[in-house]
């Protein structure tokens, strides 16, 4: 399908309604942290749960944009593990969408002698990569047991 210059193309996967974005101004929808991909998933969610309580869950992405988000915080979470098993100290990354605080989650769940913690509120709310042995470190785990995704 064509709407407004952009090629939309659906797909389903899974428990999951894909809605790929592809065209010449595509980038800029994706531009800067990618909130105008994040909004439009939003409200495509919340237009499906209107219309059935059970439709599938809805994501939006632009031209592979989220797959190469989740590489480079993938990335980013490797490096800060590291840094902070390296140190033995606590490394803050940057305040982060939930969506991409939950990747680093997900992506350091497994990382031996590491855990994860989500601090601040709002749009400061940030990750903390804690290594064992670090004051924040049980609290850390405790977090990670309770939520089920890493912290």
């Amino acid at each position: 399908m064509v709407l407004g210059g952009f090629e939309i193309e659906q797909s389903a996967e899974g428990d999951f309604t894909i809605f790929q974005i592809r065209g010449e101004a595509v980038e800029r929808l994706s531009a800067g942290d990618g909130r105008a991909i994040d909004a439009l998933q939003m409200l495509a969610n919340q237009a499906a749960l209107q219309v059935d309580a059970d439709a599938p869950r809805v994501i939006v992405d632009a031209d592979g944009r989220s797959e190469k988000r989740e590489e480079f915080l993938g990335r980013l979470a490797d490096r800060a593990a590291k840094r902070a098993a390296d140190s033995g100290r606590t490394v803050a990354l940057d305040p982060m969408s939930p969506k991409d605080r939950r990747i680093i989650h997900v992506a350091l769940r497994d990382a031996e002698g590491i855990a994860t913690l989500s601090e601040g509120s709002g749009r400061y709310r940030q990750v903390l990569v804690v290594p064992e042995g670090a004051p924040e470190y049980e609290d850390a785990v405790r977090s990670s047991e309770k939520s089920g995704n890493g912290g």
